[in-house]
């Protein structure tokens, strides 16, 4: 039987506004989450949206050194490159499901959401048979400034983010704007976080010990069980688990005509082309 979890800091109101998955390429989808996250009223529902990249596409947390990634390798292996309006270390969007979550009003209790929404994550994954648990550590170190050691999100967990065996599953990061909170993060289905290595302008030595040190750390939910969930069967999950916690209302709405018109005029802040 799962423990409560106060959904509160998540979901103050009576309703959630679900936006089902769907795939975009990698501009689009940051221009996506910070449109939500401007526009969101303080009387409006918090909004949880599933969606993919097509095609693939390597994104770098927004402080961190774009020049520390090959333009080459990015275009020889056809992975578009965006910088994300939020913080954190590097991932991979291929073989996964990415979730946003926007939060009006949130800044102040930023600490609380990311508990509470790993804390539903986690009971989502064991409810499909994946017995995860949750970060307790909490990491004080400067990704910042070790630049290459840190450049993968996967190889650091941080407090309560979920893990398998010790290595990490999930990985999210968080922006506090003036009048809403941005989580989103990447729930690994199958393929390495290591592959963010191949983009990194590092030799091959270099690359090949620093995989060694991401495949210790990362794990996807097809290295657990071989026949992994459908991201339509993790999303239903997932949602399912914030009706059981008391979310009275939650209704689905794709993102209207209004979003995607906003979400295209801001592609060209998160889109990056190295040479």
């Amino acid at each position: 039987m799962e423990s409560s979890v106060d959904i509160s800091p998540i979901v103050p109101g009576a309703s959630l506004r679900v936006i089902p998955y769907e795939s975009f390429h990698g501009a689009f989808n940051m221009a996506v989450d910070f449109f939500l996250a401007q526009s969101i009223q303080p009387q409006d529902d918090p909004v949880l949206r599933f969606y993919g990249w097509n095609p693939p596409c390597l994104s770098i947390g927004r402080h961190q050194d774009e020049s520390l990634v090959s333009g080459k390798a990015l275009k020889e292996q056809g992975v578009d490159l965006v910088r994300r309006p939020t913080g954190g270390s590097a991932i991979l969007h291929d073989a996964e499901l990415t979730y946003s979550l926007i939060v009006p009003d949130g800044q102040e209790r930023h600490h609380a959401v990311y508990e509470a929404f790993h804390r539903l994550l986690s009971e989502a994954l064991r409810n499909a048979g994946y017995a995860v648990d949750l970060h307790k550590a909490v990491d004080k170190t400067n990704y910042l400034k070790d630049k290459k050691n840190s450049f993968a999100c996967f190889n650091r967990p941080a407090f309560t983010e979920i893990k398998y065996q010790g290595k990490k599953l999930v990985g999210s990061a968080q922006k506090m704007y003036r009048h809403s909170l941005l989580q989103h993060g990447s729930i690994m289905i199958s393929g390495r976080q290591d592959r963010v290595l191949d983009f990194l302008n590092m030799s091959d030595e270099e690359k090949e010990k620093r995989k060694a040190e991401v495949q210790k750390k990362a794990v996807s939910l097809e290295e657990i069980a071989s026949n992994p969930p459908s991201v339509y069967e993790i999303s239903s999950r997932f949602t399912e688990v914030f009706a059981r916690h008391g979310v009275p209302s939650i209704y689905y709405r794709q993102l209207t005509r209004e979003e995607r018109k906003g979400a295209e005029t801001l592609c060209s802040r998160f889109d990056s082309t190295l040479e």
